[in-house]
């Protein structure tokens, strides 16, 4: 079979709509607006500024990790499950004991010598001479 190997500038490159944007980042754009500009409008004179201020950004921050935030090829909700999953919830651990599998290795593989040099005794061993 042929394999073509295709350089890593040209698999990372994503297509723009407008401005250098992709699809996905203009919609998190609009989603962030139509969050963050109502709750602005809405919180101005009944707020003080410091905490609407604090409240818009960060109603606004999850649209923006969802637009532009990538870490080792994973999407932003492609990690926050998995951050959340590996953070909060109960881990399944899986114990292993090795020191029982190292001596078991080592008994099969004397064994396995006993059983050679008993065939070699006996004359039933035939050797590869190369």
């Amino acid at each position: 079979m042929i394999e073509v190997k295709i350089p890593k500038e040209i698999q990372d490159y994503k297509s723009k709509l407008v401005f250098g944007l992709t699809t996905r980042q203009i919609i998190a754009i609009a989603g962030a607006l139509a969050v963050g500009v109502p709750l602005g409008v809405l919180g101005y004179g009944r707020i003080s500024g410091d905490t609407l201020s604090w409240m818009v950004i960060l109603s606004v921050v999850p649209f923006a990790g969802w637009g532009w935030f990538t870490f080792k090829d994973m999407r932003f909700e492609v990690f926050m499950k998995s951050f959340l999953s590996m953070n909060f919830l109960p881990q399944r651990r899986v114990y292993e004991d090795t020191d029982i599998n190292i001596f078991h290795s080592l008994r099969e593989e004397i064994i396995e010598n006993n059983i050679i040099n008993q065939r070699i005794e006996n004359g039933d061993y035939e050797f590869d001479d190369e």
